[in-house]
């Protein structure tokens, strides 16, 4: 169990944790010479029940509330510090609201000092602490009294810090492993060590993550957790970690950054369940400059309220949607939890839980935007995941779930478990009403086009693809095929169609397509011109013509060039033909290209205008430059 100290600068915070470990966590030169804790220490007893429990000590002093913030976001339970000659102070109450705001669950207050004062002053300074956290976790929290002089109480806090460590339910060691780094060293001998809380997730010596914002692969080489070598670590632990990388330098990493199995790439805007502090004297206004702080990142931004107009604001002690603006980027998940405080970094205004981590630049405030964000709960994956997805027309990514809500492939499996949602080539999540709909929305394009189009055949599926921009390629494919398999569309050739539309060849038309398809076939890439295939077939050469371009309108054929016709599947062919011939820069001579397709220099360079008339070439002197790899 990890349990920080909170509360005011001087009332005993450090003391305490010595007289409880035996450790002295102020470990720097200054801390030592003032007295005065300025970083994060960290310190570890054994419990007899075999617990081993985590100290870190933060800083009270209002000037190093970003390296108390760094420490206090994944602790499981709390020890708030109130020296019984002081009572409550402002940073008491602002440590307090800070845990609150957090989220954390359990906890204890230490009354601290009690040798300094007498019977008449502890009971003043035990109202103080009543009042002040009645509207807290800790509104029913056991006070003990001590003194790190004398041990007076010290026996009694630890049997019952103890016995929150028997009780507490240990945190389900789910998700991909992420660990909020708050220090970095090297080692000699060892190299480069990373130290920090883990919240989700597992790892083993050896294992692989990654060092982000940078995206940097690094591996594991050994392990500690509360200070003693370990070969593996999960959520809940304060765990040091030895990293080695192919160019990992000590001056890359800093406090902030995550060691973590999730690939998702930082986000600079975030949409959150904002809470406004109780303490606040007036409302928050929209566009407010704030510090932002999550886990172990610190960045400055601004707040956009989602749900107001210019004239209101969220009250103190009130809720409401926002999304944060900040820089630079950061790694957020769904769920994790904000602190937000004043431009100048004097107070903290509020907080909440992220509740969507691609938040939009433009339209953050549209209804329907903002119907969907109510519906997400950070409290409840499974509930938001749900939500998420029933809000999108075209699915969801499986990857972008796993990195948004921090889930391993199998736990995303396990929530999608349910006959509401259909995964899509196993790539793609989409509700099965929003499948069959879009089926029939295809299916209405196509009517539609066949009508606007009588004289043509059907499209082929790169074109009907462009009717579909906003779908997932995976699901473009599935719903194709089941229409084509099911027959309410029909390929032919390269063209699809819906049944009875399409230019119909007569019995002769038909007939003669039939003679004249095995010679095309023979010679794919360079088939005969027109009336060398006239006389194979003994056709007069203009009534070959007529009828070969009606079978180019039914799909059949396709006539790049003056005086031949190619099968579609020629075309592609080509095309592949430019990409093999072409340099490092996409670059190829007319050249280059007979030499690889074996067409002739004339043929050849007919061909490259075709393709150069379609989009697919640009000619800059006597190379071509490729543009796309298809006809648009």
């Amino acid at each position: 169990m990890i349990i920080a100290t909170a509360g005011h600068v001087d009332h005993g915070k450090t003391s305490l944790v010595n007289a409880l470990t035996g450790v002295n966590t102020d470990r720097l030169k200054e801390e030592k010479q003032r007295g005065l804790t300025i970083d994060l220490g960290f310190a570890y007893s054994d419990a007899e029940s075999g617990e081993r429990l985590g100290f870190v000590d933060v800083p009270g002093h209002t000037k190093f509330i970003s390296n108390m913030l760094a420490g206090v976001s994944a602790v499981d339970c709390a020890l708030l510090v109130i020296a019984a000659d002081d009572g409550v102070m402002p940073q008491t109450l602002e440590h307090l609201e800070i845990l609150n705001l957090l989220g954390i669950d359990h906890g204890l207050i230490a009354l601290t000092k009690v040798d300094r004062c007498d019977k008449e002053q502890i009971s003043r300074t035990l109202e103080q602490i009543t009042q002040a956290v009645s509207r807290t976790f800790l509104k029913e929290a056991e006070v003990y009294p001590v003194s790190s002089i004398t041990n007076e109480g010290m026996e009694t806090l630890q049997i019952a810090l103890e016995l929150i460590a028997d009780d507490i339910e240990h945190r389900r060691q789910n998700g991909q492993f992420r660990l909020a780094i708050d220090r970095r060293f090297s080692i000699k001998g060892s190299g480069v060590v990373v130290t920090g809380s883990v919240f989700s997730g597992s790892i083993s010596v050896g294992d692989e993550l990654l060092l982000m914002p940078q995206a940097i692969p690094v591996r594991i080489r050994s392990l500690h957790t509360q200070s003693q070598e370990a070969e593996s670590a999960s959520a809940g632990d304060r765990c040091a970690v030895n990293i080695s990388g192919q160019g990992l330098e000590l001056e890359l990493i800093h406090r902030g950054n995550w060691l973590t199995t999730n690939p998702a790439v930082a986000t600079s805007r975030v949409d959150i369940a904002l809470a406004i502090s109780h303490s606040e004297t007036k409302p928050f206004a929209h566009w407010t400059p704030v510090h932002i702080h999550s886990a172990a990142n610190h960045v400055t931004g601004r707040v956009a309220l989602l749900e107001t107009t210019d004239t209101t604001r969220i009250a103190p002690g009130a809720k409401g949607l926002a999304q944060l603006v900040f820089d630079p980027p950061i790694n957020l998940c769904f769920g994790d939890r904000i602190i937000i405080r004043d431009q100048a970094a004097s107070r903290t205004i509020g907080g909440g839980k992220v509740i969507n981590t691609t938040s939009p630049k433009r339209g953050r405030a549209r209804p329907e935007r903002i119907e969907q964000l109510h519906r997400l709960n950070p409290g409840n994956t499974k509930e938001s995941l749900t939500a998420l997805i029933q809000g999108e027309l075209y699915g969801v990514e499986l990857k972008a779930l796993r990195e948004k809500f921090n889930l391993t492939g199998p736990e995303l499996t396990s929530y999608l478990d349910t006959t509401e949602f259909d995964i899509v080539s196993n790539q793609l999540v989409i509700p099965k009403e929003r499948l069959e709909a879009a089926k029939d929305g295809l299916i209405q394009q196509l009517e539609d086009w066949h009508k606007d189009n009588p004289g043509k055949s059907g499209l082929p599926r790169n074109k009907i693809r462009q009717m579909a921009k906003p779908w997932h390629q995976g699901l473009f494919d599935r719903i194709i095929d089941g229409l084509i398999t099911s027959e309410e569309l029909l390929q032919d050739g390269n063209l699809v169609q819906r049944p009875g539309y399409g230019v119909q060849l007569s019995n002769k038309e038909m007939q003669t397509w039939q003679t004249v398809l095995p010679f095309l076939q023979q010679a794919l890439l360079k088939p005969p011109v027109l009336h060398e295939l006239a006389g194979a077939i003994s056709a007069e050469p203009k009534q070959l013509e007529k009828i070969l371009n009606q079978v180019v309108k039914t799909g059949l054929l396709v006539r790049p060039v003056k005086n031949r016709f190619f099968l579609p599947e020629a075309i592609p062919e080509l095309i592949s033909a430019m990409t093999k011939a072409a340099n490092d820069k996409q670059q190829f001579t007319v050249q280059e290209y007979r030499d690889q397709t074996g067409i002739g220099r004339n043929l050849s360079i007919e061909i490259l205008e075709y393709f150069d008339r379609q989009g697919v070439t640009r000619r800059i002197g006597d190379v071509r430059q490729i543009i796309r790899q298809e006809i648009s």
